[in-house]
């Protein structure tokens, strides 16, 4: 039972680190959210919604 309480944990925790995206300077990343256009991402820190929001293109 332990050993399943683990590995949702390390699911979880996965889950949230693949949703932290860093746009490098002199880019930007076109955001959609299940397929329509959601915005445009400039420079920085950026949270997307797991399972929802995609990048789409990565434009220099």
């Amino acid at each position: 039972m332990e050993w399943i309480i683990i590995i949702l944990i390390v699911l979880l925790l996965l889950i949230l680190i693949s949703c932290i995206k860093i746009v490098p300077q002199a880019q930007a990343y076109v955001v959609e959210r299940l397929g329509a256009y959601q915005g445009t991402w400039s420079v920085g820190l950026h949270i997307k919604v797991p399972c929802l929001d995609r990048v789409a293109r990565r434009v220099n």
